[in-house]
């Protein structure tokens, strides 16, 4: 045995013998060169598709942040506006004259506030609605794209292999 394979017994292998065959070496150079391209196109296509994940997650989160600020800013104008009612009708209530106006005028202030309510609510889920399909939107784009990235990944790995 000689001092090399002493050395390191993983060069008695045969094929690590066979990388520095010169009748294998340009194959052998070929393959391992089309590995690392390989390996160098699905880390940046990886890289990509995980610059495109933090984008979406982005694009989404903001129309979610923007949506809770719109609605927010709804239910306090809702709340201030509602305190306003309410010191109107306590104005009112005091100005009825007997017990039936009393309860005509509450009747009406009921109704009108919970008409108000409801449109408050309406408003609100029309946003949220909105929200949604943006979102919705955002990430079946996104699917598609990764769905034509695995596809032409796919195509250039038959290609390549045959």
């Amino acid at each position: 045995m000689d001092a090399i394979a002493m050395f390191n017994p993983a060069m008695m292998n045969p094929e690590f013998a066979k990388m520095f065959d010169p009748a294998n070496y340009a194959q052998n150079f070929q393959t391992t060169m089309q590995k690392m391209w390989d390996m160098n196109t699905a880390m940046s296509a990886s890289m990509q598709a995980g610059k495109q994940n933090m984008e979406i997650m982005k694009k989404v989160s903001t129309t979610i942040a923007d949506t809770c600020s719109t609605c927010t800013e709804k239910q306090f104008k809702y709340a201030q506006s509602t305190m306003e009612d309410c010191i109107e009708a306590m104005r009112e209530l005091g100005s009825a004259k007997g017990m039936e106006e009393y309860m005509q005028k509450q009747t009406q202030l009921s109704q009108k506030a919970a008409e108000k309510a409801q449109s408050c609510a309406q408003e609100m889920a029309s946003y949220w609605q909105k929200a949604q399909s943006q979102c919705s939107d955002i990430i079946s784009k996104q699917m598609m794209q990764g769905m034509e990235w695995g596809k032409q990944g796919s195509q250039e790995g038959s290609k390549r292999s045959s």
